[in-house]
C-alpha cells in the first residue's frame, strides 16, 4: 500500500507537526494511518514547501476521500482564524503509488 504525502504551503499558517497532530488526533483520520513529518526529496516539490506530512496508509484511500479528511483537518486548525482565507486541496498521482494532496491559500494562479 502507497503513502499519503500532504504537502502544505506556508501561506497556509499551519505547520507540518500542526497538522500531523490534528490527523493523528482525528479517529477517521487516524484510521488511515499514523501521521509523521517528513523533509521532501531534493527537487520534489516547488514553492514553499518545507516539510509533508506522511501518512503510510493502512487501507485504501480514493483521493476523494483523502481530500475530504484532510480539508476536515484542515478546518479544526484553522477554525480559531476566521480572517484565514479559503483554502485549495488538491489531489494528484506521486511516484511509487503515493497519494499527493496539496494544500495552499486559495487565489490566482500564480
Amino acid at each position: 500500500m502507497g503513502r499519503l504525502v500532504v504537502a502544505v504551503d506556508r501561506a497556509v499558517g499551519v505547520s507540518p507537526a500542526e497538522v500531523a497532530a490534528a490527523w493523528d488526533g482525528d479517529d477517521e483520520a487516524r484510521g488511515a494511518g499514523l501521521a509523521a513529518v517528513e523533509a521532501p526529496r531534493p527537487g520534489e516539490f516547488l514553492g514553499d514547501v518545507l516539510a509533508l506530512v506522511v501518512i503510510p496508509l493502512a487501507v485504501n484511500l480514493a483521493s476523494s476521500a483523502a481530500c475530504a479528511l484532510v480539508s476536515r483537518v484542515m478546518a479544526q486548525l484553522r477554525r480559531p482564524r476566521p480572517d484565514a482565507g479559503d483554502l485549495e486541496v488538491v489531489a494528484a498521482a506521486g511516484g511509487d503509488g503515493d497519494l499527493v494532496v496539496v494544500v495552499r491559500v486559495a487565489g490566482p494562479r500564480r
